[in-house]
This record gives structure tokens, C-alpha cells and sequence, in this order.
């Protein structure tokens, strides 16, 4: 059973599946030269002029993630290996590289510093397990899964990163592709091609298919197969000791416990984002208390140094006061050096400054020290006041935060954590008993089989002989996700999205998305990519987890045809970008490879590289 898309990204994030890939590092190695470029979780951007390399990029990591071959330029010939470092959800860092001539890979432990690389052969080989396919599966937990080859033979083969690789890597003549995003145009791979999306949509691969035999084979010889069949599988349903009838309900019991613990997961999500959300205003205000705190204990300190320089300066003036007035009150005698009397004597001649003058001048000059010192004892006792004032604020707001930060420790994750395994354990119930049950539906298929070669009665030759595509019911969840998606964006139009089996590709507002201009095609193919990534995410079902867009705006700058035109000066760009800052952080990763760059306010909530095409500024470009 697939859910129903839940309504915000923090519901799908509680879901989240522990098989996710995200990228981190790409280092081109060279004998003189290397060339790094770093990613982050959430929404990273390479924008900038033609030619310097961003669609090479998306080309690099494909080949990096098991492609054939990397196509030659020659800005690449002065490096030898291609180094790729990624990360999985549970935490463990990888290392990949790989000369850019092709070839094997090396794979790195980072967690384990003494560990030697190992060889993972770039070809893949149903049913062994060192290759580079099997082990990236390994990590997205779809490891010997099997998808359906031949919907008339009923024959299958194993599913390989490389069916997956399409899908998460959108490379720039794809996206803009008139076929449908699940489908290359290759008609011999197409229904393999379904069948993997299939895999990712419900999580059930076609390991159950059985084969129709050929024509040459004797119905004994088929029926004696099928037997031994029966046999194995009947042995495996006597050892699991479950009915059939008792699964059904079990699994339905399983639904509805699943989800009042989804309810109950997201109400306890909800909580701890509050209690974070009031940490977080309790902790600026203290630190924005704190600051101004220092502040005025830097100027207090600043103020008693001027407050000693004021006095000294009282002080000095009083002394010159006071010499003046004893100065003043000497009497007048007859020079003892010449003998002149006081009325013939030059005092001018000797002292050039009058001693009243100087009495007057110092006087005032003490005045205006003594009112500016008054001035500075009246901003001292304001900033005093003040202080006391903000240290009384200052405890008031911690103790909110250590109390908020301790019931956030010791109350409210821990029960979000204790919610989320329990919810972890009953999908984990769930697929086992969804597995218990589809043997019961195997041991159907062979034994109706067994019936047929019996009767001896050639098998009727349908259309398919196995039932090919996306099961209806998941591809109009998934048409609900792309319309909220498009309505998000501000897509022109109602929205409405349905899925034309037919043509494996979308209908929007009874248009077929094909039919589109290139631009809008671009776009409408990021709205699938990005929201087949969301509904495995929230429905707990695996994929790379992280997802590459060349050129989703295409729209914007190179217009083909009225629908595209009728985009030029709509706020679609900021949206998108909106909608994928506010869906997708440390949970999810996307890499924007666009021409024009991100919308200038979306710059702090992106990791955005820019090639500028000049070597005199900037990083020019790739290489």
C-alpha cells in the first residue's frame, strides 16, 4: 500500500528512509593542477556564463556513478582521476575514484583512516556484488532487486544503478526531451525502464514474474519446474506459520497503527519546533543582552579613565587658582636689585601675563572641567542603572533557555526519537508481512500456471502476458504530488495532472506535456524529478536521494513557442527556488545547474558557485 503525500516537508523528513546518497565533493586530479568543487545538503546552485563547464559537471558525476565513458574536452587533459566523496544517511563517508579514461573504480572508507581501497568493477554482473552498481544499490537499500525485461516473455533482470541513474541525474537534452521523463525513447528498454519506477513508487520489484516458457520446451519439462517451485515456496509458507487471511489483517491492523503514529509523530515534530523555535528567540536575546552588556562595560571602563583626567585637570586648575591669589596678596616693596620704587618699576617687562587674567582663565576653565565632570557622573549612573537593568533581563532570559534547552533534551527529542522508531519498526513490520503475502500471491501465479500446461491448453496470448507500468492508484498520488508541486511554482494553468499510460507521461490541464514548448517541458520535467524524489522520501521508499537539474529554467532565457513566452515576467523563478529552499535541507540535496543566477534573496539559503567565464575574476569555471 503506498500512502497518501503528506501535506509539509517536515512530515516527509519524520519518514525519511535511511537509504539516501548525498554528494559532497567532486576533485579532478591532475600532475600539476586540481580542480575541487564542494557541495552541501539542501539546494546547491552552479549558475553562470556558457561554456564553462556546468553541463560537463552533471556529465561527470554520472560517469563517476558508473557511466561508460566521459566525454572529451580539452580542458580535461591535464587531469589523470576523478575523485567523488559522498555520504549516506546513516552517516558513513565514501570515496570514490576513477581515471577519467573510464575504467574500474577505487573505493575509501573515510570513517576507517587505515582502511585500503578496494576495486569495484565498473561493469555490472547480476548477482555479484563488486561492482560499483551493486554497491551504490546496497546503500539506498535495493540490493538483488529485479525488474521486469519482457512484459510478453514474463522475464526479468537485475535492476542496476544505471536504471536509477536517469532518473536522479537530469541532464540538459533529457530534460528538455519531448518523451516522458520515465522513458529514454529506447523501446527495448522501455519496459524496464517502468519497471524501475515502479520499484521506486511502491517498493515491490519483479522477483515474483515467472517466466513463459518457449515453445520448444515440452509441458512436462514446465510443469515439473513449476513444481519444484511449489514445492520450495510451500515449504517457505509452512515455515512462516501465517495464513493467509491472518497477514491480510495483520497488514491492516499495521496501516492503522502506522498511521496514528504518523499523527502522533508529526504532533510531537510539531511540539519540539516550537520549544526549538523559543530556544532559539530566548538565545538571541540573551546574546543580543550580553552584547550590550560589554558594551557599556567598555564605556564604564572608558569613563573612569576620563573621570580621572577630569579631576587631575580640576585639581591642576585650583592650583594655578590659588597660586594667583597669594600671588595677588604680596606687597609691593622697592627692587632689591636696582632700588626702584614700585611706582618706577617695569613688572611687564618681566612677567608677560597678568596675574588677574590668569586667575579669571583658570576659574573658568575649572568650571566648564567641573560641569563636564558632573556630565559624565549623570551618563555614568544611566549606564549603571542600565546595566543593573539588563543583568536582571539578562537572567530572566537564561533561565527561559536552559529551561526550554533542558525540556527539549531530556522530554521532547527523546520522545520524538522513541516516535520515530516505533514508526521505523512498524514499516519494517509492514514489508515484512507485505512480503509474507506476496508469496501467497506467487504460489497463486504458478499454481494457475500449472493448471494451464495440464489442460494442455496454450496460454492465450495477451497484450502483456505480465501487467507492465505504474499501478493507477500510485501514479494519481504521484499526479496529486506534481500538481501541488506546479501550483507551488506558480505554473501557469489550474494544474490539474494526470498520468497517460499510454504514453507514460503526464497530462496537464489536457494538455499533453510533450506538446509543450522546450522551456516549459524543462520545467515540467524538474516538477516530476523533484517530485518523484519527495513522494519516495515521504512514503519511506528508496531512491539516490539526491537529485541533479540541468537547465529546469530553460524557459527563462532561451523561449521556444507562445507557452514558453508567456513566462517571461512571472514570478515562477522565485517560487521555484522558494518551494525548494523551504522542501528541501539536511534531509534532501539538489544541484541547480542553470545560465541565469538564483533570485538575489535566496543567496544565504543556497549553496550557489559561480562560473564567471573570466579568468580575472572569479572562479572562471569547472577545470
Amino acid at each position: 500500500m503506498v500512502e497518501s503525500v503528506p501535506e509539509y516537508s517536515v512530515i516527509w523528513r519524520m519518514m525519511m528512509s535511511d537509504n539516501y546518497l548525498q554528494l559532497r565533493k567532486i576533485l579532478f586530479h591532475g600532475q600539476t593542477k586540481e580542480s575541487v568543487l564542494s557541495f552541501s545538503s539542501g539546494i546547491n546552485v552552479i549558475c553562470g556564463a556558457s561554456d564553462t563547464g556546468k553541463s560537463f559537471l552533471a556529465e561527470t558525476l554520472d560517469f563517476m556513478l558508473g557511466g561508460t565513458e566521459l566525454r572529451e574536452i580539452t580542458e580535461l587533459a591535464a587531469y589523470a582521476e576523478i575523485t567523488l566523496d559522498f555520504v549516506t544517511s546513516d552517516g558513513r563517508s565514501w570515496r570514490l575514484q576513477r581515471a577519467v579514461t573510464g575504467g574500474n573504480f577505487k573505493l575509501t572508507d573515510l570513517d576507517e583512516p587505515d582502511s585500503e581501497p578496494i576495486v569495484l568493477k565498473q561493469k555490472y554482473v547480476r548477482g555479484k556484488t563488486d561492482n560499483i552498481s551493486s554497491f551504490l544499490l546496497e546503500q539506498i537499500g535495493l540490493p538483488n532487486k529485479e525488474i521486469l525485461k519482457s512484459s510478453t516473455k514474463a522475464t526479468t533482470q537485475g535492476l542496476s544503478f544505471r536504471n536509477l541513474a536517469r532518473l536522479a541525474l537530469v541532464q540538459e537534452d533529457e530534460i528538455q526531451h519531448k518523451g516522458s521523463p520515465f522513458w529514454s525513447g529506447q523501446f527495448t528498454t522501455k519496459t524496464a525502464e517502468l519497471a524501475t519506477v515502479k520499484l521506486l513508487l511502491t517498493g515491490v520489484d519483479d522477483s515474483a514474474v515467472v517466466a513463459v516458457s518457449g515453445d520448444g520446451v515440452s509441458n512436462t519439462s514446465q510443469i515439473m519446474l513449476i513444481d519444484e517451485l511449489i514445492a520450495e515456496l510451500s515449504i517457505e509458507i509452512k515455515d512462516m506459520g501465517e495464513e493467509r487471511d491472518d497477514l491480510a489483517s495483520q497488514l491492516t491492523r499495521l496501516e492503522q497503527s502506522i498511521e496514528s503514529q504518523r499523527e502522533s509523530l508529526t504532533a510531537a515534530q510539531q511540539q519540539l519546533e516550537q520549544l526549538l523555535q523559543q530556544r532559539g528567540l530566548a538565545f538571541d536575546e540573551r546574546n543580543k543582552i550580553q552584547g550590550r552588556l560589554d558594551e557599556i562595560s567598555e564605556l564604564l571602563a572608558r569613563f573612569t579613565l576620563l573621570n580621572e583626567h577630569y579631576v587631575i585637570d580640576i585639581n591642576r586648575l585650583k592650583s594655578i587658582q590659588e597660586c594667583g591669589l597669594l600671588f595677588m596678596h604680596i606687597d609691593v616693596i622697592p627692587c632689591p636689585h636696582c632700588g626702584a620704587s614700585p611706582a618706577h618699576q617695569h613688572l611687564e617687562q618681566i612677567c608677560d601675563g597678568d596675574v588677574d587674567s590668569i586667575i579669571t582663565s583658570a576659574t573658568a576653565e575649572m568650571q566648564k572641567t567641573e560641569r563636564l565632570l558632573a556630565e559624565l557622573n549623570c551618563t555614568v549612573r544611566d549606564l549603571v542603572s542600565e546595566k543593573q537593568r539588563l543583568e536582571k533581563q539578562y537572567i530572566v532570559h537564561e533561565e527561559d533557555y536552559l529551561r526550554l534547552d533542558k525540556a527539549i533534551r531530556e522530554t521532547i527529542a527523546p520522545e520524538v526519537d522513541s516516535f520515530r522508531h516505533s514508526y521505523a519498526e512498524l514499516i519494517d513490520e509492514r514489508a515484512s508481512v507485505q512480503q509474507s503475502i506476496d508469496l501467497f500471491s506467487r504460489l497463486d501465479r504458478l499454481e494457475s500456471r500449472k493448471v494451464a500446461l495440464q489442460s494442455d491448453t496454450p496460454v492465450k496470448k495477451e497484450k502483456s502476458a505480465v501487467q507492465n507500468g505504474i499501478p493507477e492508484s500510485v501514479a494519481h498520488s504521484l499526479s496529486l504530488k506534481i500538481s501541488s508541486i506546479l501550483k507551488d511554482w506558480h505554473f501557469p494553468g489550474a494544474c490539474q495532472v494526470f498520468f497517460d499510460k499510454d504514453t507514460s507521461d503526464f497530462v496537464i490541464d489536457g494538455k499533453p506535456r510533450g506538446s509543450r514548448g522546450k522551456g516549459l517541458r524543462a520545467i515540467t520535467h524538474a516538477a516530476v524529478s523533484v517530485g518523484l524524489l519527495e513522494f519516495c522520501q515521504e512514503n519511506g521508499l528508496s531512491h539516490p536521494g539526491f537529485l541533479v537539474l540541468d537547465s529546469p529554467l530553460l524557459a527563462y532565457y532561451k523561449p521556444e513557442g507562445e507557452d514558453d513566452v508567456a513566462l517571461q515576467g512571472t514570478d515562477l523563478k522565485e517560487k521555484f527556488y522558494d518551494y525548494l529552499v523551504k522542501h528541501h535541507n539536511e534531509d534532501s540535496q539538489i544541484l541547480i545547474i542553470e545560465n541565469p543566477h538564483p533570485p538575489q534573496s535566496m543567496n544565504k539559503q543556497i549553496t550557489m558557485t559561480v562560473f564567471t567565464g573570466n579568468p580575472r575574476v572569479g572562479r572562471f569555471g569547472l577545470l
